[in-house]
């Protein structure tokens, strides 16, 4: 399959969360550590979204761009924009997510997931999907097994939702 528009799939952030996921797991076990970070990033970016798609549909989080046309990427409406023409922005990487989780600790399920929010969002906050490009001297092995312990973490929050139909 190629990557043409014919070949294109819809988006499935909670199918491309767990591919990665795993992917990343495999990897780390094998001492394959820059490419398992990598994924690790990319495996919490795309269950987060799925969880926000899920959840978060009442605070304007929706796969409908600015311009109000179905997208394939996931859109949100920054509480915080000074323009209100402005306000509806495309959620980027894990890094850039920060402002829209709190969407997620609404109502009776927020106490429990402000831990996990938290963790995630600390240990994303200089993750960059950029770092693909780069020779890998960079990687710290403690921040490392912390970005995999808190994507085991969004992998069973996911797992959770996918069993139970609700946030924990």
């Amino acid at each position: 399959m190629g990557d043409d528009a014919e070949n294109k799939g819809t988006t499935d952030y909670a199918c491309a969360g767990e591919r990665h996921y795993e992917d990343a797991s495999h990897l780390y076990s094998r001492g394959r550590l820059l490419n398992a970070d990598h994924l690790f990033g990319l495996a919490v970016e795309c269950l987060m979204k799925a969880l926000l798609q899920r959840f978060a549909g009442p605070h304007g989080v929706s796969m409908r761009n600015s311009g109000g046309s179905d997208s394939d990427r996931l859109w949100w409406d920054d509480p915080h924009a000074e323009n209100q023409n402005k306000k509806r922005k495309a959620l980027g990487h894990i890094n850039q997510m920060r402002q829209a989780l709190p969407f997620l600790v609404d109502g009776r399920s927020g106490p429990s997931l402000t831990q996990a929010l938290t963790r995630v969002s600390t240990d994303f906050e200089k993750w960059l999907v950029d770092d693909r490009y780069t020779d890998g001297t960079h990687l710290d092995p403690a921040l490392l097994t912390r970005r995999q312990e808190a994507a085991a973490l969004t992998h069973d929050l996911h797992l959770h939702v996918e069993l139970t139909g609700k946030l924990p």
